[in-house]
């Protein structure tokens, strides 16, 4: 009885106690329910009383915890390593979403091959699984979004579709993962991935008799997470009203080959050079127009086969949908989606329609230039596939490292500098020449000239605009002549800001060219694509060096042509830099026509008829020129002339050609336009004219001319100029019935030198 009494009196106090300190125990419980995301899992609370609930986000919404991820892996499938034994390779994309800081869901696709023995098929596949997933360190330590590396959990369910020796099958099975994540930054974290899964289906040779084929694997990759709209706008860059046009380009090269070969052809991979040009529309999406160009492998005795791919890309910024713009970031990742067109030479159909998909991982050298590396997946009509791939049909991959620009705020970001470069001579001519090669064919030697004008419009960007022209020397020759137009940015300056007195400056440059040319028959169109460096060395204020090795692909237009063809030019040059734009009501007084406006002057020098000079033996033919001008102002200017051509005849040939000209010309002193200095005595003209040709030659007709050209003069003493005149002239056939080339307009090209005396 006394036992029962002291226990109802133990109880009796338990129970006092236990209501005495309700209001505190009921306050704690009430503070930590529901709410480990904030304090961890803590055993006490589950002791005497209901379990916490699992922590929750607030206003949680579909997506609003999204993430993105892509890596890659090897495996151990079905057998233990051994002598002869090759690992599987696999990849896949996964996407999925948090539905709490613990329990989340993800979607993956893959692809890859099963592991093998010496000897043995690879067994290809496809596949598509989903996974639950629980993040151990926000079950246990709570929610905490920047911590550094997290401990995730993965079970799933998988389905594979596979291919071994033409057969196909299909596989079904369960898988286990833990995940170690490692966040880089708050939107961007590396993965770490061991991975256990056991599969039932389909038996192919080597698989063994057990009912359940079991499969380990190792996979890392990147990933992304989306950040909600606070910590996404917290620290970013205004995308707009900044003054950036958010333009960007760049240049590269890799190797590229058809991911599955047939016997015939040859299993290594070709090189290519690559150009893309884009803009950012938005902070996360842009499109990108890009071009490559390079060889494909043989199949059979087909050799030397060149392929060109153009693209139009959706460019989707997965640093900006996840993490905000913010340009400054040292590794920025694209996802590139979009269709493409192949030329393909020695294939029927020439061009091929695609489609194709990459990714471009920048890391940033400096707020404009960067360096990339890029995998590139394309998928083209069968056509392509039998004409260059001996029938065998699949993916053409590449890969790909370059450098990338993008355009800032030059003004904004360099004040200085950008005053500095008001105040400099930026506009400019230029003369080089240089060897040249052509690939694919036998051309011989070659050589290119080039004469230019141009002018720098920001302190990084510049345009130029040539007369230039090509000449191989091999049987049936290459010949051709045209304007190009090229823009050049400077790599020096975007990097070290704008210095006139640079002894140093390297420029990229990207170009384009038409006009005329010849090979094995008449004059045709031709196209032409560039890229380049300009290395200018400064020589003084007026005056630089310069060296330009520039890589083309051009080809003439019509029936007797060579095709497209890939050619290399190394250009050596002088650039002469000119100051700011002159008044219009500047007087002629204090200028080179102080003394005389009107002249006379007298040209000759040699000349090089189309008609007898492109295919060999090749002649040079002669001219003189007379002519009667006038200077209107310092700019600009007339003149009339009278120009006699004396044609060096062939020998299957009778009567020697003289061909005369009657022509006027427009005058333009481009020297004294873009710069009024009234001591210079180094000019350069541009010249444009027209005229009515005739020849001696019997059944000849009078035809009009157009000619073109310019002029580099120096003025002497009392009133003489001493002048070169490098012009081009084109003509009508009918000129000289008697010497055909089966072209509507035969050409003459002439370096004059001569005299000229202002009165």
């Amino acid at each position: 009885m006394k036992t029962n009494i002291k226990a109802l009196t133990i109880a009796a106090a338990t129970v006092m106690m236990a209501l005495s300190g309700a209001p505190k125990a009921a306050a704690r419980l009430s503070k930590a329910l529901n709410d480990t995301a904030s304090v961890g899992m803590n055993a006490l609370d589950y002791t005497l009383q209901k379990p916490l609930g699992s922590p929750l986000f607030e206003d949680k919404t579909f997506g609003d915890h999204f993430f993105l991820s892509g890596g890659a892996g090897i495996s151990i499938y079905n057998a233990k390593p051994s002598g002869g034994f090759r690992p599987g390779v696999s990849g896949e994309i996964s996407f999925g979403d948090w539905v709490t800081p613990v329990h989340g869901w993800r979607v993956n696709v893959g692809g890859g091959t099963h592991s093998k023995k010496s000897g043995e098929s690879w067994k290809f596949f496809g596949s598509i699984s989903a996974d639950y997933l629980m993040n151990f360190s926000a079950l246990l330590r709570g929610y905490n979004p920047s911590r550094r590396v997290e401990i995730i959990g993965a079970l799933g369910a998988e389905y594979q579709r596979t291919r071994h020796d033409a057969v196909w099958g299909n596989i079904f099975g369960l898988r286990a993962a833990l995940q170690a994540r490692f966040n880089i930054q708050n939107n961007l974290y590396l993965y770490a991935e061991p991975r256990f899964a056991l599969y039932a289906g389909n038996r192919f040779p080597g698989d063994g008799e057990r009912r359940f084929r079991p499969e380990l694997s190792f996979n890392v990759g990147l990933g992304y997470r989306l950040l909600s709209k606070e910590e996404r706008m917290r620290g970013a860059t205004p995308f707009v009203n900044n003054g950036d046009s958010h333009l960007f380009f760049g240049v590269g090269g890799g190797a590229w080959t058809f991911a599955r070969k047939t016997v015939s052809h040859h299993t290594n991979p070709y090189g290519f050079g690559s150009f893309f040009v884009g803009k950012y529309i938005t902070p996360t999406a842009g499109i990108r127009l890009k071009g490559e160009i390079g060889r494909i492998g043989q199949i059979s005795d087909i050799s030397n086969r060149y392929l060109a791919i153009g693209s139009l890309d959706f460019v989707w910024n997965l640093n900006a949908a996840f993490g905000g713009y913010r340009p400054d970031q040292v590794f920025d990742l694209s996802l590139n989606v979009g269709p493409a067109l192949a030329y393909a030479d020695k294939a029927d159909a020439k061009f091929y329609p695609g489609i194709g998909a990459g990714l471009t991982a920048l890391f940033h050298l400096s707020p404009q230039w960067g360096i990339f590396i890029e995998p590139d997946v394309y998928m083209f009509t069968r056509s392509l596939n039998r004409r260059l791939n001996d029938r065998g049909y699949g993916p053409f991959v590449s890969l790909m490292a370059g450098l990338r620009y993008t355009f800032g705020n030059f003004s904004y970001d360099n004040p200085q500098s950008y005053q500095d470069f008001l105040k400099a001579e930026n506009s400019f001519f230029s003369f080089s020449g240089g060897l040249a090669k052509r690939w694919k064919g036998s051309f011989g030697k070659g050589g290119a000239v080039q004469i230019g004008f141009g002018k720098r419009f920001s302190p990084i960007s510049s345009w130029r605009v040539t007369a230039e022209g090509d000449l191989f020397s091999a049987w049936p020759g290459y010949l051709t002549v045209g304007i190009g137009a090229d823009y050049l940015f400077s790599i020096s300056t975007s990097m070290a800001g704008f210095n006139p007195y640079r002894v140093f400056d390297l420029s990229g440059l990207i170009g384009v060219a038409g006009g005329v040319g010849q090979y094995s028959g008449p004059l045709n169109g031709y196209l032409e694509g560039r890229v380049g460096l300009h290395g200018a060395f400064r020589l003084c204020d007026a005056l630089d060096l310069y060296i330009e090795p520039q890589i083309a692909g051009n080809s003439l237009i019509g029936k007797w042509n060579p095709g497209w063809a890939p050619e290399f030019r190394c250009m050596l040059g002088l650039q002469y830099k000119l100051g700011a734009p002159m008044t219009i009501g500047s007087g002629l007084a204090d200028s080179f026509l102080a003394d005389g406006r009107n002249f006379i002057s007298l040209s000759g020098g040699p000349a090089l008829f189309s008609a007898t000079f492109v295919a060999p033996p090749r002649k040079v033919s002669g001219s003189i020129d007379i002519a009667l001008g006038r200077w209107f102002s310092k700019v600009s200017g007339v003149r009339a002339g009278y120009t006699l051509d004396i044609i060096t005849r062939q020998a299957s040939h009778g009567e020697r050609p003289r061909i005369s000209t009657v022509h006027a010309d427009y005058l333009l002193n481009i020297s004294s336009l873009m710069d009024p200095n009234p001591a210079r005595r180094f000019h350069i003209l541009g010249i444009v004219g027209t005229g009515v040709g005739f020849s001696n030659l019997k059944k000849s007709k009078a035809g009009i001319m157009f000619e073109a050209g310019g002029q580099f003069r120096y003025n002497l003493p009392v009133g003489i100029d001493v002048h070169i005149e490098p012009i081009v002239s084109l003509y009508p056939d009918r000129i000289t019935p008697q010497y055909p080339s089966g072209a509507s307009l035969v050409a003459t090209g002439r370096i004059m030198g001569g005299l000229s005396y202002r009165f």
